[in-house]
């Protein structure tokens, strides 16, 4: 199983790809009543969980994810009228994302539905054994994003 080598099960989870087809699953719902991508799902819930971070650059930068995507589903997203973008006072190249009370009903299902994927996630899982992957989840985290801010340096 460890060695010198990454095992599978493990290159798996940290890949995150089977997470991501059980999410598509667990979310197909809330895409087609509300005409969401999983991206724009992401951007939402970016937005409503972090109310100091509001710009388009804070999604990118904590969540890996390319520019292009994001600007993509932030177009999406103020076009459905779910977001709206606000010009900083002090510095007018910044804008800032505020979400819009026509957002909260998809919000408040893509909720629901995380708590679906939370018990098809941790079922049969001991408190014990979920404290002990939330502490591994975080050094691993940690040791990702120490490394590739490293790596960001050194370029």
């Amino acid at each position: 199983m460890w060695g010198d080598y990454m095992d599978d099960h493990l290159e798996l989870f940290l890949s995150g790809q089977p997470y991501k087809k059980l999410k598509e699953v667990v979310y197909k719902p809330v895409t087609k009543k509300y005409n969401l991508s999983m991206f724009d799902i992401k951007v939402l819930l970016f937005l409503k969980d972090h109310d100091m971070y509001d710009t388009a650059k804070d999604i990118v930068e904590a969540h890996y994810l390319a520019k292009s995507y994001v600007s993509k589903s932030i177009e999406t997203l103020i076009e459905k009228g779910y977001l709206k973008r606000k010009q900083d006072m002090h510095d007018r190249r910044c804008i800032h994302l505020e979400l819009q009370e026509k957002a909260l009903p998809a919000i408040n299902y893509v909720r629901i539905k995380q708590r679906e994927l939370v018990d098809i996630l941790f079922k049969g899982v001991t408190e014990e054994e979920k404290q002990a992957i939330f502490k591994v989840a975080e050094k691993i985290s940690n040791n990702i994003a120490e490394t590739l801010m490293n790596s960001n340096t050194e370029n």
